[in-house]
């Protein structure tokens, strides 16, 4: 499977947002997680810190740290 484990970074700690997302969205409000289920978590105000393709992990960041 090409699914990735996505999480946020709070407080230099990585937090579990999705464990297996198979799309992220991208706006100006933040970051959208879709599974491959169609199960949708947003976070709002957040941006692409790291995609690691072969880890198959993302890391997002509040925007602007």
């Amino acid at each position: 499977m090409c699914e990735s484990s996505v999480y946020l970074l709070r407080g230099g700690e990585k937090v579990l947002v999705m464990k297996e997302a198979g799309r992220l969205q991208v706006s100006e409000g933040g970051v959208v997680c879709v599974s491959a289920m169609g199960e949708r978590v947003e976070v709002p105000g957040a941006e692409i810190a790291d995609a690691n393709l072969i880890r198959h992990e993302i890391v997002l960041r509040p925007r602007g740290e």
